[in-house]
């Protein structure tokens, strides 16, 4: 497997995954598409920046280090023909376990948020929080009229929440699949090096 190219490709579809987190995060700070007037209203994990920090900003720098592992410089480490590619191969690894650490801390806030539900105006008291427990109204939307403001915010949540889920959990794949990548090929060289693509000879 040429190991560069794999790790091309996938950083190539991290890029669309870690915005698809952003703007999911941004929306969130929006329920039912309107602005809030008090930020206390807006549900804990809002706050927590899953989409944001863990699918989003941790998920560029592994995104864009993968997109230049094909066109990194195989050559020209201590004399060793393909010891630099092995050692960029190494580093991809690194990041790829931070990649994992983000989406999947972005998986659990979200699954978090699901479970837990929105917070909103309850209609039964007339007071804010969270109306909802252990995830009972997924099986029954007659309860989600237990919210009375902001307007449709438990479809909106709950859309916004599952799509990060959905996301950190490709994101947790594409991210292991590359660690088990990078250390194939700081052990046995990229095929660019190695030929096993058609390379040039062995590392």
């Amino acid at each position: 497997m040429c190991t560069g190219s794999c790790a091309k490709c996938l950083g190539g579809t991290l890029i669309p995954l870690a915005v698809f987190g952003l703007l999911a995060n941004i929306l969130l700070f929006f329920p039912g598409g309107k602005v809030i007037d008090d930020n206390d209203h807006l549900s804990d994990e809002v706050w927590y920046f899953g989409g944001i920090l863990g699918s989003g900003v941790l998920m560029i720098f592994p995104a864009l280090v993968f997109l230049g592992l094909k066109n990194n410089d195989c050559c020209g480490c201590c004399g060793n023909e393909g010891c630099g590619k092995r050692f960029a191969m190494f580093t991809s690894t690194i990041f790829a376990v931070i990649g994992v650490l983000g989406a999947g801390y972005s998986f659990i806030v979200s699954a978090v948020s699901i479970n837990r539900g929105p917070k909103c105006l309850i209609s039964q008291n007339n007071t804010w929080g969270y109306p909802f427990h252990e995830g009972d109204y997924l099986g029954n939307s007659d309860l989600w009229s237990r919210c009375q403001k902001p307007s449709d915010v438990v479809p909106w949540n709950l859309t916004l929440f599952s799509i990060l889920l959905i996301v950190g959990a490709v994101q947790i794949i594409i991210c292991a699949i590359q660690v088990i990548n990078g250390l194939l090929g700081t052990l046995c060289g990229d095929c660019q090096c190695c030929g096993c693509c058609g390379g040039d000879g062995p590392v």
